[in-house]
């Protein structure tokens, strides 16, 4: 009997197919061809960018039961969250499923059976990066992204994650995902986890690298900054002005903001960065520059200007305190 593959929600540009003993679709032959790419076993798709995240995920769907649904790190990639690039590089597609179903087994794919209740399901058009097409995907919800995530990230990543969930949530407004997320109960994998790093977030963290950065601070035994402070032009200044800092101590005039690639190879960026500093300083902020060396190589240095910055400003640590040694955080 012929195989023949069998033509499954084509996007404009490309297509999906598994291969069958039946049907009217494309000669089996032509799934065999160089354009066309095998990111499953079974599965062929003319047209695909297999770097990009979203397009490897549409082509997954055509395996997978209607109940199924991306998950773990997997859901917060396809989102658009941030996560540590050795996550975010090692291939693996995570799937669950309803539990009592076997997990999902196929190389590359890892497949998990949870409590997946059909309401925790989003049919969602994700748009892939390398195409800009919106392919449709089904996604755990935010809550459940957030602790099926507790079971693969470090504290400091699932904070980050939870930072940024909570920053699209408030400006779409809607409720802080992690509320839902912890009334899954303690008897749910990863919830432990979940409930250390709750108290760790905070509101209008822009960036992965700010909310590790933050923890950082705190792990040196440094008093802990305001997040987005606004700081405001006065009469030191000769026009009128406002910016919103990333990290601050306000009572000690000082501040720190993070500059990563983008900050150096913008020319305009740049500019806008050294005019910013500028303003800090004439208005008497004790202002620090934080670069991607100082997150992910060597942060002691820069605690140690913090540390300076801060004793400048009056602040004064108790008896017996020496700031701590910290590692460089996961990239």
């Amino acid at each position: 009997m012929t195989r023949e593959p069998q033509l499954l929600n084509g996007a404009d540009d490309a297509w999906v197919v598994r291969a069958s003993v039946a049907g009217g679709g494309m000669p089996y032959a032509r799934t065999r061809r160089r354009d066309v790419a095998h990111p499953y076993r079974g599965v062929a798709a003319h047209a695909i960018d297999l770097d990009d995240p979203v397009q490897r995920a549409h082509a997954l769907t055509v395996w997978l039961d209607s109940a199924a649904a991306f998950s773990h790190s997997s859901a917060a990639l396809l989102r658009g969250y941030p996560l540590p690039r050795v996550v975010r590089r090692d291939g693996l597609v995570h799937v669950a499923v309803p539990r009592p179903r076997r997990a999902v087994r196929i190389a590359g794919v890892r497949g998990h059976s949870i409590e997946l209740p059909a309401a925790r399901v989003e049919h969602l058009l994700v748009v892939a990066p390398s195409s800009g097409e919106y392919l449709p995907l089904p996604l755990v919800d935010e809550p459940l992204t957030l602790l099926t995530c507790a079971t693969q990230l470090s504290r400091p990543d699932l904070v980050a994650l939870a930072d940024a969930m909570l920053l699209r949530a408030e400006s779409e407004g809607r409720p802080d995902p992690m509320l839902a997320a912890l009334a899954f109960g303690a008897r749910r994998p990863g919830y432990a986890r979940l409930a250390r790093a709750a108290p760790l977030r905070r509101a209008g963290v822009r960036s992965r690298a700010e909310t590790l950065l933050r923890l950082m601070i705190a792990s040196a035994g440094l008093p802990e900054p305001v997040v987005a402070h606004p700081v405001l032009s006065t009469e030191l200044s000769a026009e009128r002005w406002r910016a919103e800092a990333d990290l601050a101590w306000p009572p000690f005039g000082v501040l720190v903001e993070y500059e990563g690639d983008e900050h150096r190879t913008s020319r305009r960026r740049f500019a806008t960065d050294v005019r910013r500093f500028d303003r800090y300083t004439d208005e008497g902020w004790r202002a620090v520059r934080a670069t991607r060396a100082d997150v992910f190589e060597q942060p002691s240095e820069l605690m140690g200007r913090l540390e300076r910055r801060l004793r400048d400003g009056g602040w004064r640590p108790p008896r017996g305190w020496r700031l701590r040694q910290v590692g460089p955080a996961l990239a």
